[in-house]
């Protein structure tokens, strides 16, 4: 356990937060820029502030792959670290929202809603992102989970003519409060009864014999119930299917990804570096204590059971009812988050890293599925219904053939990412005897499959009921969906390298200070 660190050495801080560094002063720049370019027209501000924000995820990327990812280290003050867990977790969100920024050039254009304020939120909303997956300081947390948080607020809001929009980001707003309010008491009770708020401590602290008071269990509840609402598992799953539906769509398309891979990623975080005994598996002495944890395995293991089972079921089977696609793939998204706690339920490294893998599986094709959606569109809310999308595989047969393989590869069929990302967390889950719900997990994946399937029935099956008119394709739109379609069938037939990365990822959390 490295000694408190007061001083401030910003050569180190830039090795171990640089890709945060990066995220922040771009955030700066962007106001600056937004304003020195007001004598610009709206269209070409946009397009400007556009690619300066690709750039700077792309740098951001750049720096966290090849020079942080083999930096195990903490810096300001014990708050952040850099750990191979994060570092894959951070990296997920930001090529996220490099996607949605790329996509956004054209989908702000052809909404007119060329305004420099949208990638500005953009940028902080992944800084916020990075900063929650990165800390280990549970206020910390809490303040990066509220830059995070607010700024998709703003995101999710940000159709402000639109009724659907506002009603869905004031849901979110209100709910997402009440689940950082669980979060912040969980954290003030662990305080005041440890006396720290670093996750190690907090592990370390509890395994000498108060692991199972209640104040304890009252704490570990409160801190999960706030993160499973952002995680949209069932019952926590509100306000999903509404804001999902009123945001724009390629925001709905970061925010069922980036958001969802940064609450997953600090959840899992939390729960297995303060709540169980993958410390002592590290070997230092040290952390001998931490054994202990494993008593809370039965409070934990059968709530999420009772939770992923839930979220499976139900997100399945309302998504077969839906005629709007936004909606449907809102409640698909709480089926997927389901499968990821199928992983974290297993509680091994298969489980850990099958999770991971499937963070960025499900980034690729949720992401371009949204992109599709926003082009088949035209104008937001112009083309959403189901019956919208009669006859569209043969009037834009390039659309509806990516649109087909993003929904085979979320259906979990082979040979796309989908399937193998599935394969990982069910395998995680059956060697650990988790059969019944492994079974279960199958049985709804064959549920959601129907409405998969149904949508390519209805471009390539059902007559044209009226005239689509798709919006214009932007160059970086293009590029975006060609890297997330080759992605998901790279992962379907070469998932090794991916899933080794993942797997030496999981494995630094038995190292967290």
């Amino acid at each position: 356990m490295n000694d408190m660190n007061l001083s401030f050495d910003i050569y180190h801080l830039w090795e171990v937060c640089g890709g945060q560094l990066i995220l922040i002063t771009a955030g700066l720049v962007l106001i600056i820029a937004d304003m020195l370019l007001l004598h610009k027209k709206a269209e070409v501000r946009g397009r400007l502030l556009g690619w300066i924000t690709v750039f700077v995820f792309a740098a951001a990327i750049g720096h966290m792959a090849y020079r942080e990812w083999d930096i195990h280290d903490i810096v300001f003050m014990n708050v952040f670290s850099a750990d191979k867990f994060s570092i894959f977790v951070s990296i997920v969100m930001i090529f996220s929202g490099l996607l949605a920024a790329m996509m956004s050039i054209g989908y702000l254009q052809n909404n007119r809603l060329m305004k420099g304020e949208y990638y500005i939120l953009l940028v902080f909303a992944v800084a916020g992102a990075v900063g929650l997956v990165q800390s280990v300081d549970l206020l910390m947390m809490f303040i990066t989970l509220e830059i995070m948080s607010l700024a998709v607020y703003a995101l999710a809001a940000y159709l402000k003519n639109s009724p659907h929009s506002q009603e869905g980001a004031f849901k979110y707003f209100l709910l997402g409060s009440f689940g950082s309010a669980l979060f912040l008491f969980g954290v003030a009770v662990i305080y005041g009864v440890t006396g720290t708020l670093n996750i190690t401590s907090v592990a370390q602290a509890i395994s000498n014999g108060m692991y199972e008071s209640v104040p304890i269990l009252v704490a570990f509840a409160m801190i999960m119930c706030g993160f499973l609402f952002k995680m949209a598992i069932v019952p926590f799953h509100m306000w999903t299917p509404d804001v999902y539906e009123g945001a724009p769509s390629v925001v709905t398309g970061f925010m069922a990804t980036a958001v969802k891979a940064a609450a997953f990623g600090v959840f899992m975080k939390v729960l297995f570096v303060a709540f169980t005994p993958i410390l002592s598996s590290n070997g230092q002495p040290d952390f001998a204590s931490t054994i202990n944890l494993s008593a809370l395995n039965p409070y934990w293991k059968e709530v999420l059971w009772w939770l992923a089972l839930l979220s499976m079921f139900f997100g399945n089977l309302i998504a077969v009812s839906q005629s709007n696609i936004k909606r449907m793939l809102a409640y698909s998204s709480i089926a997927h988050a389901g499968y990821m706690v199928l992983g974290i339920i297993a509680a091994n490294a298969e489980g850990r890293a099958g999770v991971l893998f499937y963070l960025f599986a499900y980034t690729l094709m949720n992401i371009g599925a949204f992109g599709i959606v926003y082009l088949i569109d035209g104008m937001e809310r112009d083309a959403q219904e189901l019956e919208d999308y009669r006859g569209i595989g043969y009037r834009y047969p390039s659309l509806a053939f990516l649109l087909s393989l993003f929904m085979v590869a979320m259906a979990g069929l082979p040979p796309t990412a989908g399937f193998i990302a599935k394969f990982y967390v069910f395998s995680a889950a059956i060697k650990e005897g988790y059969y019944l719900l492994a079974v279960l997990g199958v049985l709804t994946s064959v549920i959601g499959a129907y409405y998969y399937l149904r949508v390519i029935y209805f471009m390539y099956m059902k007559d044209e009921l009226k005239q689509v008119i798709r919006g214009a394709v932007a160059a970086p739109t293009v590029v975006a969906l060609v890297i997330t379609a080759l992605g998901v069938l790279y992962l379907g037939i070469l998932p090794e390298r991916l899933a080794s990365i993942a797997s030496v990822a999981q494995q630094s959390l038995a190292m967290i200070f």
